[in-house]
């Protein structure tokens, strides 16, 4: 994904963009209607009544909100949790820097993203529960996927990533740190690294266009803690909402046993077997 997953509380980037100031809230709007009918599954709190504030980044797929309707593998979880218990979606509009401090100020009741589920965040707001984990993706002409092949080769990858202080001390000075991955993406294609290291399923959406490239998940290495234990991403949500915690929880166990996680993520094509969360934990 993004290196604001890495970063404890702020946030820090996105795939194509760099964060901007805490400032935040750029715009909102309403991207649904509840029918006069409706029955909520839970009776939800939130800072409206009625409405499902999500402070929203613009980051694809996870969530869009620049280019034509609200959508995202994220979007559309938040949309059809809404829509099971009667909340029309105001989508708050917001950089990564932001998204949390609207959660924690009241202005949203919850955060898409793909926000890490670290213990310093959960000490500003509420997590919901795994939704997926972010996995450590290789990216190179030979298809190199384990830490033993890419010994010696020029890497480069992200500052500020999860796995980026290990990195550093086992490829030294083979090793690049870039501000974001678009600049990785650069020098990879120009051939002043030879494997860059991303989010695998961040790395499809930015490097799946180039047919040279493999994209491999990075085999398990006690040298790089994240291989062994990805990081699990979740909702962040008002702190000490119970309700909406419940409803969310009771949303993520539904969407786990009915298919709808998979289905959510086929459709934007990004890989299902990171659905794998295991037992809930915080990243420290």
């Amino acid at each position: 994904m993004n290196r604001h997953h890495r970063r404890a509380l702020a946030g820090s980037t996105t795939v194509l963009a760099t964060v901007l100031a805490l400032s935040a809230c750029t715009s909102s709007e309403t991207v649904n209607k509840v029918a006069s009918d409706c029955t909520p599954a839970h009776d939800v709190d939130t800072v409206k009544e009625g409405v499902l504030a999500v402070a929203a980044v613009d980051y694809f797929p996870v969530s869009v909100t620049s280019d034509g309707p609200f959508k995202g593998t994220e979007a559309d979880m938040v949309k059809d949790f809404a829509k099971q218990n009667c909340l029309e979606v105001k989508v708050v509009k917001v950089d990564f820097a932001g998204a949390i401090p609207a959660v924690d100020s009241g202005r949203a009741d919850i955060a898409i993203g793909g926000f890490y589920r670290t213990a310093e965040r959960a000490e500003v707001v509420g997590l919901s529960g795994p939704v997926y984990v972010d996995r450590l993706g290789a990216i190179s002409e030979d298809g190199l996927s384990s830490v033993n092949q890419i010994d010696g080769h020029k890497v480069g990858t992200v500052d500020g990533y999860l796995w980026t202080a290990d990195a550093k001390k086992v490829f030294g000075s083979d090793l690049s740190v870039y501000p974001s991955n678009v600049e990785m993406k650069a020098d990879l294609e120009a051939g002043r690294i030879d494997v860059a290291l991303d989010s695998f399923g961040g790395a499809k959406f930015v490097f799946g266009d180039e047919k040279d490239l493999n994209i491999e998940v990075l085999e398990p290495d006690d040298r790089i803690a994240s291989t062994k234990e990805p990081a699990q991403i979740g909702f962040p949500f008002t702190r000490g909402n119970t309700s909406l915690e419940t409803a969310l929880n009771d949303a993520i166990q539904g969407w786990q046993a009915d298919g709808t996680l998979v289905e959510i993520l086929e459709k934007y094509g990004a890989p299902t077997d990171i659905l794998d969360v295991g037992e809930p934990r915080l990243l420290n």
